[in-house]
């Protein structure tokens, strides 16, 4: 009987992550990329076949504006409505800029090493 109750509980949370990925129009790529993991990740999310970490529903929320009480137990509103995130343009722009940055790094860090090993 409980472990009924647990997996009907996954299942609404993945709807309730369906609902919010459409919401934002993202793909389940571009929401893993809002969290760091793969797409299969958000896939197994939505399936039930996975439960998300708090740490990345947490990540996710910092980028998106919805109630986290209702993606975690579906009461509530789907939005907060407190103030604006990010929406999807700059989502992606702060990808964007995250991922030039990370580029930029390890440029710099492959002319460290190339500097030292011709010292």
């Amino acid at each position: 009987m409980v472990d009924r109750r647990i997996r009907a509980c996954q299942m609404s949370m993945g709807s309730r992550i369906i609902q919010l990925r459409r919401r934002y129009k993202f793909s389940q790529s571009r929401l893993g990329e809002l969290c760091g993991v793969t797409k299969a990740a958000v896939s197994q999310w939505e399936t039930g076949a996975s439960t998300p970490e708090l740490k990345k529903l947490l990540m996710i929320r910092s980028r998106l504006d919805f109630s986290l009480d209702w993606l975690m137990t579906g009461e509530g509103e789907m939005m907060n409505g407190v103030y604006p995130r990010a929406t999807g343009g700059a989502v992606e722009r702060r990808l964007k800029d995250r991922r030039s940055m990370q580029q930029h790094d390890r440029r710099r860090t492959d002319r460290r090493r190339d500097e030292s090993t011709r010292q």
